[in-house]
């Protein structure tokens, strides 16, 4: 078996697992539900923002990390329930080694719309 091998099962075994690090929410395609594992970061971690009006609702921002097989075409449209929240797909961030960080974003703020103009 070669490290990749030993990778790419490490990636089902441990990272995907429930058991583990993974959750599970429901991600909307096409109107079809379909629960799956994902990796899950709320708000925003690297410090930048896309848009200067939205950097005090970083926190509405979420990048999951999922398995290119659950999901093999990500797009707009896309809907993610996650604790009870609903996310709606911005982009795909990477797509590296079978699996998509994609980011999504829950369009609600705790900062009244009269500060950010």
């Amino acid at each position: 078996m070669t490290l990749k091998d030993d990778m790419l099962a490490d990636v089902d075994s441990v990272f995907f697992n429930s058991d583990e690090m993974a959750e599970t929410i429901t991600y909307t395609s096409d109107g079809v539900d379909k629960n799956i594992s994902a990796l899950i970061e709320i708000g925003t971690s690297s410090g930048e923002k896309r848009n200067l009006k939205e950097k005090d609702r970083s926190y509405g921002d979420a990048t999951f990390t999922i398995k290119q097989s659950d999901i093999p075409k990500p797009h707009t449209g896309d809907k993610i329930l996650y604790n009870g929240n609903k996310y709606t797909f911005d982009i795909i961030e990477q797509c590296v080694n079978g699996m998509y960080d994609l980011r999504f974003a829950s369009k609600e703020s705790a900062v009244s719309m009269g500060r950010l103009s």
